[in-house]
């Protein structure tokens, strides 16, 4: 007992030698949770709440817990990595981020035919996750093991255009589904909810819309600034809020900002929705924003020269989506012209990103180009038509307006003839799957983006 009492201080005063270099923040998130001790033939078993705190730690903080092992302990270790089965088996109803109930061994069979509304390339496998977003990511893993068996609910995610609210918030229904098969996740927009409210109310059919919102395990609404103002649907959405809540079902909320920076919001909204969890996204530093252009680039099979990655990460501090939208440029631009991918044809084409005097996109000129590009008339994009090549060629016009604009997935919709946002989605996922399969029909879409954007 003495013995062990000893070999577990000696983690605590790594964990003391650690905290002393880390932000915080980060200290909190990943290593305060973890136990150790040294074990037989030079081992250190550090144990961890699950495979994904032991994945991170392994791949950020490594090289630390080595040097602490040195400073600290006067020797080294080689780490093995202990997942607490404890934490495995039953619900620590505390406010703890890994607390919950290991679930996903069960396996029922899906519920069929509900329409989820989730992007499924949006993943936590595709996200980057840095200090600008590392406490946010961490909470979404968390209620994705666990649903409605956290604290956190809700869990509000909020930050600026392009940081990745609506990835981490989709990434969270995905795993869910992948985990929970027999749950019923629901994705949409504030702009959705108040338009099928809307409707319901035209149609007569109010409780066919109750049922839509309520009969479901995990409801994500994104963008709820946009509930500003609109009473009546405040009105509704706390009734479904409070429905869901009491069942013990999952709630996610994304916003631009704080909850309490939202003016037009009732008072028992805005306590609601700050009664969970809520975590922020900063901007990427210039190590996340380079870890980001590399892990685009490998969705896309790509490589280019460090030095043209090192100066886009360096120029555009932004967001992401300006991130990712500068570095198709440069490939669109390349492929365009024939030229290589180097540091010239980098600044040549960032220069008015630079010098902030960057060309306006906007839907209808996106439209105007596919149009012409197709060679159908301009009206086939709002038509119902659906031969194969006019359907084909809207499909990318939201691609790329999706891509490209900042517009919503119901502004795209509605700019389209009055589509669905699922519509979009749908476009979306066909679009960029053909791309990653199809060398031709991705050189054919960079073609397209170049000429929008020169």
């Amino acid at each position: 007992m003495q013995e062990n009492i000893i070999n577990s201080q000696s983690w605590h005063d790594c964990l003391k030698y650690m905290s002393r270099r880390m932000k915080e923040q980060s200290y909190n998130t990943w290593l305060k949770p973890t136990s150790g001790m040294p074990a037989d033939n030079g081992n250190f078993d550090l144990t961890v709440p699950n495979q994904f705190v032991a994945d991170w730690i392994k791949s950020h903080y490594h090289d630390l817990i080595g040097e602490a092992f040195k400073e600290v302990l006067g020797k080294n270790y080689h780490l093995n990595f202990v997942i607490n089965e404890s934490e495995k088996e039953e619900v620590q109803p505390t406010f703890n981020l890994y607390s919950y109930q290991n679930i996903s061994a069960l396996k029922p069979k899906p519920k069929s035919n509900f329409l989820h509304n989730l992007n499924v390339n949006y993943k936590f496998s595709s996200l980057v996750v840095g200090d600008f977003n590392q406490f946010a990511c961490a909470a979404a893993m968390a209620v994705a093991e666990a649903p409605g068996m956290t604290k956190y609910n809700p869990l509000l995610t909020y930050g600026g255009t392009g940081l990745g609210k609506t990835h981490i918030a989709q990434a969270i229904g995905n795993q869910i589904m992948e985990l929970f098969p027999d749950k019923r996740v629901m994705y949409a927009t504030s702009e959705k909810f108040t338009s099928d409210f809307i409707t319901s109310i035209s149609d007569h059919s109010i409780a066919d819309f109750t049922r839509m919102y309520r009969d479901v395990d995990v409801l994500i609404i994104d963008d709820i600034q946009f509930f500003s103002g609109k009473e009546s649907t405040q009105e509704q959405f706390f009734h479904t809020f409070n429905s869901l809540y009491q069942l013990g079902k999952q709630i996610v909320l994304t916003s631009d900002r704080p909850p309490r920076e939202i003016k037009g919001l009732e008072e028992r909204l805005l306590s609601r929705f700050s009664s969970g969890l809520v975590t922020d996204l900063q901007a990427p530093d210039l190590e996340a924003r380079t870890a980001i252009l590399y892990k685009k680039l490998d969705s896309e099979g790509l490589s280019i020269d460090d030095s043209v990655i090192k100066f886009i990460a360096d120029k555009i501090s932004t967001n992401i989506r300006e991130l990712e939208g500068s570095l198709i440029r440069i490939l669109a631009y390349a492929s365009l012209k024939s030229v290589p991918v180097n540091l010239d044809t980098a600044a040549k084409v960032l220069s008015d990103t630079v010098n902030n005097n960057r060309k306006e996109i906007t839907i209808e000129n996106i439209q105007k180009a596919i149009s012409e590009h197709f060679r159908i008339e301009l009206k086939m994009m709002f038509a119902k038509k659906k031969t194969s090549n006019i359907v084909l060629a809207r499909q990318i016009a939201m691609y790329l307006c999706r891509s490209l604009t900042d517009n919503s997935l119901k502004v795209i919709g509605d700019s389209f003839g009055g589509r669905d946002h699922s519509t979009v989605i749908h476009a979306c996922n066909l679009v960029t799957n053909k791309m990653l399969h199809e060398s031709v029909f991705r050189e054919k879409i960079d073609r397209v983006t170049a000429s929008l954007l020169y």
